[in-house]
Order: structure tokens, then sequence, then C-alpha cells
């Protein structure tokens, strides 16, 4: 009950936009039912209060209040284990209301331990206004969704059960809506993690059933390795265009694990000022190293064998993207060993249209294997 109580409490004081509470008591204790009751009939509060007889998971009570919230511009899904710090809800919308692309959105969740958590939540309003990460997936412990997404798409998918991958399946069904996921960073909301789940008992079985509900609507996500030589300073469009390719391929939900090599630091200031100039956002997918040119073609296969025969975390590339023929003959001829697609691209003309061709391939060959 505490958890509950905690969060509940926690909306109320920090919460100044206007809103209705709906709360869902999936068939509580006496204890916690008490208290529902007793944030219902506040008369300061708009609260609609639903009790069900048995505890019919996360899903299927999101559904509920989805079916009841029929008229707010914003809907916020909320996990009991979370706590809300002040300006939490004002940052998400006012992002919102600037972003009509935009259509579901995270807070930041983990915080340093020695900082207390309205004090974070402080320095990162003031420091992190309009910063943010798309995501491929937001995660529904606190979640603002545009109403117009949810009359597009519907609602959660009821097909994962108590919860798990049901908040991967709504956002790539957003995402296929025209609607980006983001993760904002002005705004903390902290998330406890797991405790939802307790009441159900084993969580590794039931991730590994939704898990296998999820995989048979969705294609696996790719793993792409992407080998980049800084070009003349003349020549910005071919950076522009290897930045564009990457984002594409990120919102194709391909892992992107990048490889910059050159003058680490220049390097670095040269992307980020490209990035900044064409709208680049950083993005959950994409992972940059910036690397000296010594020894570069070595360096990348010593990474891509190690992929091949390394652990399940660190699972194989599905290919190798290389602007470099001499690379890719060297990467081609231990193919017997890494087994990973190799592809010769040329990051001076625009590749979108070949990489949708590509992604189709891989995907192909990937559900084959």
């Amino acid at each position: 009950m505490r958890i509950t109580r905690d969060c509940i409490d926690s909306i109320i004081r920090n919460t100044k936009y206007p809103y209705r509470l709906i709360l869902i008591d999936n068939a509580s204790d006496e204890e916690t039912r008490r208290y529902l009751e007793s944030v219902r009939d506040n008369k300061a509060l708009d609260v609609m209060l639903i009790r069900n007889d048995k505890n019919l998971g996360f899903v299927k009570a999101v559904n509920q209040a989805l079916n009841i919230s029929r008229s707010s511009p914003y809907v916020c899904v909320f996990n009991n284990d979370t706590i809300t710090t002040p300006g939490w809800l004002e940052e998400m919308v006012e992002f919102a209301e600037s972003h009509k692309d935009v259509g579901i959105i995270n807070p930041l969740c983990n915080a340093p331990a020695d900082i207390p958590k309205d004090e974070y939540a402080a320095i990162v309003r003031k420091n992190n206004k309009g910063k943010y990460m798309e995501m491929n997936q937001c995660f529904l412990f606190c979640a603002l969704i545009k109403r117009e997404v949810i009359e597009k798409i519907g609602h959660l998918d009821e097909i994962f059960g108590v919860g798990c991958y049901d908040d991967t399946d709504y956002s790539m069904r957003a995402g296929l809506a025209g609607y980006r996921c983001v993760c904002i960073h002005s705004a903390y909301v902290h998330h406890i993690h797991g405790v939802s789940f307790k009441a159900f008992g084993n969580h590794a079985r039931i991730v590994k059933q939704c898990e296998k509900e999820f995989f048979k609507k969705w294609p696996r996500h790719l793993r792409v390795g992407v080998v980049f030589s800084l070009l003349n300073k003349d020549e910005d469009a071919a950076v522009a265009n290897m930045l564009n390719a990457i984002l594409y391929l990120s919102r194709q939900w391909c892992w992107i694990n990048l490889w910059v090599f050159g003058d680490k630091e220049s390097n670095k200031a040269r992307i980020e000022s490209i990035s900044k100039r064409i709208g680049m956002p950083l993005h959950q997918n994409i992972k940059f190293n910036f690397i000296s040119d010594g020894y570069k073609n070595v360096h990348i296969l010593i990474r891509l064998l190690e992929r091949s025969f390394g652990t399940k975390k660190r699972k194989k590339y599905d290919a190798i993207l290389a602007g470099d023929s001499k690379l890719v003959s060297l990467l081609k001829a231990f193919h017997v060993l890494h087994n990973t697609d190799i592809k010769l691209v040329d990051f001076r003309n625009d590749l979108i249209d070949r990489l949708e061709v590509t992604v189709d391939e891989l995907r192909k060959k990937k559900k084959k294997g």
C-alpha cells in the first residue's frame, strides 16, 4: 500500500497542470482499497475509481482507463511504483505542444543516489530544456500519450497478458502511424522498477511468453555496423548523407554501431555541428565510436569476429556497411568465420532508397535463419 500511496500523493502534490485522476484498483488488499476510496472521496480532486474483483494485470487495467478517458487531449499512463517531482507534467505537455510529430513521451527515470529527487528534477528542468532522445519504444511506467495517437492506433494489445512488451508494441504501432517516441531530459519521474510484477510470480516466464507473442507480430531488430572515415571539409554533404542514413536505419529498428575514424576531437566536433545543422536528434539506437585511423581495418575485423563468437548479450552483426573498398574486401575474405553481410556503400550519394531494400533483404534472411 505504501508504494501506491506514495505515487498518488506525489501526483497530487506535484501536479499543477489540470488533470483527472483515474485509479484502477486491481483487487488490492483492504488497506489499499480504503486509501483509494479516501482519494476518490476528496472533494478537492477530480477522481474516478474502478475496482476489479481480481488482478487483471497492467494491460487490461490501462485499457479500462483509456475507455473512460475519452475527451482529454493527453493521457498519462502510470505504474504505481513511481514518484513524481515538481513540474513533471508541465514539462511533458509543453514539449508535446511544440513537437507535433511526437506522439508518446517519457520523462527521465534514473537519478544519482546522492541527490534528492526534487533537487535533481530542478537541475534537469533548468539545464535540459528542449533536450531529448528519440526512442524506438517508450516505456509505460510514465508515458504521456496524445489523444490523436490513441484515436489512430487504439488501445494496448491484450495479447501481452499481465504486461511486458505491450509498451514496445504500442510504440511500434505509433511509429507506423507517423509519430515519434521520445524521452525528454527536462522532466524527472522516479521509477522503482519491477514492483507490479511481483504478484504474478515468475517474471522470467512472463517475459518469455510476451516476447514470443511480440515476435509473432513484428520482425526482430537488426544489428548494423557502419564504418565511416570523415572526408575533406568540402564534403560535408557526404557526412550529412551518412547521418541521415543511420537515423533512417535506427527508425527501422536497427541497432547502429557507428565507427568514425580520424582525429577523435575534431571528428566529434564536426559530427555534432553537422547533426545540429540537419536537425538530427539523439537516438536510442545509435552508438558513436570515435577512433584514431591506426589499424582501422584490423580494428573492425576484430570487432566483427568478437560479435560472431561472443555471448548472447553481444550478438553478431547482421550487416556491416562501409565506404572503404579495401576494408570491404578484407571483411568478405573472412566471411566464413563471421557469416555477416558486408556491403560497400557510397556515402556521397543519398542512400535511403538503397537502404530500404537492404533492410528488407536482411529481415528476410534473418527470418529464414
